[in-house]
């Protein structure tokens, strides 16, 4: 249940609040936390409740303030809308936030949601790209092993020219630069 802050002759969700605050970049993340400092609390369950609702404007707008915020349970909540049959919100951004907060948990769902991607994603494979950067930014043992299956044939050419390049690999596959980028 979200916590009430109440104004003189109204109560006001306090996630209300801090969504009318939030400017949906993250840019103003900090001053929102230093004038409430519970969201970074309180904010990955007020992403679970607007997931729940089908909230997508709500939940892309808090993702966005809690990454800067390195919210504790962020990236587990963005893992499960991930992993969800969920429908209408933006899957690039929550692949570059899990990657932007390293969120070394993720691995396998970011490996999961690139597998899951390959039949709509085409030609240019920008999610795959996405979680290609995200793997790279993780920098584990177990990302660099997702990128590594990514260089294999089983992928699209692409996709595993995009994984050789962050393991720096594109030559030793026979890649040529000029044709993967189109000149």
């Amino acid at each position: 249940m979200a916590e009430l802050v109440t104004f003189p002759g109204e109560e006001i969700p306090r996630a209300d609040l801090v969504e009318a605050l939030a400017d949906g970049t993250g840019r103003d993340a900090m001053s929102i936390a230093a004038g409430n400092p519970e969201v970074t609390q309180l904010i990955a369950s007020w992403i679970r409740e607007a997931a729940h609702a089908g909230n997508w404007t709500r939940v892309d707008k808090f993702a966005n303030l809690a990454a800067p915020l390195r919210a504790p349970g962020l990236g587990g909540a963005l893992q499960e809308i991930l992993d969800s049959d969920a429908v209408g919100f933006n899957r690039e951004d929550f692949v570059e936030i899990l990657g932007e907060i390293r969120e070394t948990d993720a691995v396998a769902c970011l490996c999961r949601v690139a597998e899951g991607s390959l039949g709509e994603d085409a030609p240019a494979y920008w999610l795959c790209q996405k979680v290609i950067a995200s793997l790279a930014v993780i920098g584990t043992p177990e990302a660099f092993e997702g990128l590594r299956r990514m260089t294999t044939q089983s992928w699209p050419d692409v996709v595993r020219w995009h994984a050789a390049v962050e393991l720096e690999v594109e030559d030793e596959l026979g890649f040529d630069e000029d044709q993967m980028l189109g000149w």
